[in-house]
């Protein structure tokens, strides 16, 4: 066993669970996405085999050449930003795609899926206002509510948002609490909504905010190596 992916998922574990007794949450309320970008198969099947759960994936090439090594029981979850044209690898492996941001995306999702199958969604919301960040923008957030809703084919579970790039914490909140705002505004909608926010460098900030789903890569898995 990888005694310091280990200790590294451990500390991470920890350091979610005092973030969530810090805003008297009950630290089980938080889920833990492992973001497992550039990394091999045999790496994530060892966060599978640590008890792992949910694994996050950007890519759908990376989804390709992972999943049908992977064994055991756990969740993929498509984070990254999702082209009409790579739907399809994407339906067969995850569970649930949290980067769904245009009605376009929507419709052929609805027109791929094989009947019956169940798919979990998120919407994702460019809560920071960054040109380089995906999502729909705050505004047009509740009639892509409406409209998976109105679908029926896929289950919406909330809203998903990745922080600004800074070290300032209260405009870095200030992303995390306006998707929290957006979620209350549905909750006619979606009364329970899942809230996606917080990745290595922000999560605890993110938990302070309400974040129920945290996507972790680089401070479990290390430094990304892109030419791998």
């Amino acid at each position: 066993m990888n005694t310091g992916l280990k200790t590294r998922l451990e500390n991470i574990q920890a350091r979610i669970g005092d973030a969530c007794r810090r805003s008297g949450r009950d630290p089980q309320s938080v889920e833990l996405v492992a973001v497992t970008k550039t990394h091999d198969f045999k790496t994530v099947q060892a966060l599978i085999d640590l008890g792992v759960r949910t694994i996050g994936e950007n890519r759908v090439q990376e989804i390709l050449q992972k999943m049908p090594h992977l064994r055991g029981d756990f969740r993929l979850h498509m984070i990254g930003h999702l082209q009409t044209n790579k739907v399809g690898p994407v339906l067969e492996y995850a569970q649930c795609i949290q980067s769904i941001d245009r009605e376009k995306l929507v419709k052929r999702i609805e027109d791929l899926i094989t009947p019956g199958k169940k798919m979990d969604v998120l919407i994702e919301v460019n809560t920071s206002g960054e040109e380089s960040k995906s999502g729909c923008a705050p505004q047009e957030c509740r009639q892509l509510c409406e409209r998976v809703i109105a679908g029926g084919v896929v289950q919406l579970k909330g809203f998903m948002t990745v922080g600004p790039i800074s070290n300032d914490e209260s405009r870095v909140r200030r992303a995390f609490s306006l998707l929290r705002t957006l979620s209350e505004q549905c909750s006619d909608l979606l009364p329970h909504a899942e809230l996606s926010m917080g990745m290595s460098g922000d999560f605890e900030w993110a938990i302070a905010e309400g974040s129920t789903m945290v996507r972790v890569g680089s401070l479990l898995l290390g430094e990304r190596n892109y030419n791998a």
